[in-house]
């Protein structure tokens, strides 16, 4: 009986809430104008971090999964007492590490392992150049590391790769630089290193993304032809792939021993390379946006803020102005209870309409940025409005209306119903 009698005075005060916010179309307007400014600031801020952490989190997995790379430099930054040149000295990694580390016992947790190094190079084909090429140098295993989407031709085969081949697979943008125009461009040649190369691949066209991690402006090739033909073997290191049922921690604390074991350390020394995982980059770019967030929501508050002042304003003057309504409303019956939770009700509903307004003008933001970057940007990056964005908006909307709210709302629950009636 409670229970129901609390549903019927909740729906009651809904009613009697959005009766009022209709009778008092302008006033209502411009409350719930300030409450969409600030929802919006809000929203588009968290939608634009999370956009943004989503999409640079895609490029950083297509790194590949469950990999480890075997590098002398850190990607994030080591402890303070570990000095800037003894990085510099560490040793690149080499090729004949990848057969040492094949005869350990890690090779039963190794699903693949790739050694690359890369150089830039002006390309030429007949009278279409394209300058400053990336040159990747990779070993054969890996198209097993990392998904390629070859449109035309095939990935270089081990023998190619023992032989040190002059063979390439092309990168989009690389491959229309040379070849525009032509619909087959698989067997054609061109000079790279002042060597002649043949086309035996060409890949998808990727997009750009926000931290240019694709190979549409690349090139790859055998690793021993790049070692010939730039003769030059630096920016070198191993990519590991572990196993599907084999952990990258497990693969990792292996990889640490069986590093160590190659290079003859001694138990006293430090390790003179990085085991670099993908996780380092994702958690440390979480860490990164979560501050982000935080400053944004700063932001965004106060823009809210002024929204519920706003909102508080206006529940001050309906209480003035109901001031006799309240007082008939009471002298028949009407508990403080009541009163309290209409004004309360109102002042939610008001701010839940302003946070519903704010929400929609960030999707219309969201599919009219999606379109120009889409349409006139050929970028691959997506504004996308989740629904926790949404929840939270509506969420931050409803506390603000009943903060704006309540102090107004007491003091209409408050009167004296014989003199409000005077009033």
């Amino acid at each position: 009986m409670k229970f129901r009698l609390s549903v019927r005075l909740f729906k009651e005060s809904i009613t009697m809430a959005l009766n009022s916010l209709a009778s008092n179309k302008l006033r209502s307007f411009l409350s719930v104008l300030g409450i969409s400014i600030g929802i919006f600031a809000i929203v588009i801020v968290f939608t634009l971090v999370d956009s943004l952490e989503k999409n640079i989190k895609s490029s950083v997995q297509s790194l590949g999964k469950n990999v480890v790379y075997v590098d002398k430099w850190e990607w994030v930054a080591g402890s303070n007492d570990y000095p800037w040149w003894k990085y510099v000295n560490r040793p690149s990694a080499q090729l004949i590490e990848i057969k040492d580390l094949k005869k350990q016992p890690i090779n039963n947790l190794i699903d693949a392992i790739s050694f690359t190094s890369n150089e830039r190079s002006n390309l030429k084909a007949d009278k279409n150049s394209v300058e400053n090429v990336n040159v990747n140098g990779y070993t054969s295993d890996f198209s097993q590391i990392q998904a390629l989407d070859i449109t035309e031709g095939r990935f270089f085969n081990e023998l190619e790769d023992n032989h040190g081949t002059a063979v390439a697979i092309l990168g989009a943008n690389v491959a229309n630089g040379l070849f525009p125009g032509e619909t087959k461009i698989e067997g054609n040649t061109f000079t790279a290193f002042s060597k002649q190369v043949k086309v035996i691949g060409v890949l998808k066209n990727q997009g750009d993304n926000i931290i240019n991690i694709d190979f549409d402006d690349n090139i790859i090739v055998p690793i021993k032809f790049l070692q010939y033909a730039a003769g030059k073997n630096d920016n070198t290191n191993l990519i590991i792939k572990a196993k599907d049922n084999i952990s990258i921690d497990e693969l990792t604390n292996e990889l640490k021993g069986s590093m160590r074991s190659i290079r003859r350390l001694k138990p006293v020394q430090d390790d003179n390379f990085a085991l670099n995982k993908i996780s380092f980059l994702s958690d440390s770019i979480s860490e990164f946006f979560g501050s982000v967030k935080i400053f944004g929501l700063i932001i965004g508050m106060f823009s809210l803020l002024v929204g519920g002042f706003g909102v508080a304003n206006i529940m001050f003057v309906s209480v003035k102005e109901r001031t006799s309504q309240i007082g008939i409303q009471k002298s028949l019956g009407a508990k403080n209870e009541f009163i309290l939770l209409q004004f309360l009700t109102e002042a939610v509903v008001l701010s839940i309409l302003g946070g519903i307004v704010g929400i929609l003008f960030t999707w219309g933001m969201a599919v009219g940025g999606n379109f120009v970057l889409e349409n006139f940007m050929d970028s691959t990056f997506k504004i996308v409005l989740t629904l926790n964005n949404c929840l939270m908006g509506i969420t931050f909307a409803s506390i603000i209306g009943l903060l704006a709210g309540i102090i107004p709302a007491k003091r209409a629950s408050s009167l004296v119903p014989v003199e409000a009636i005077r009033s």
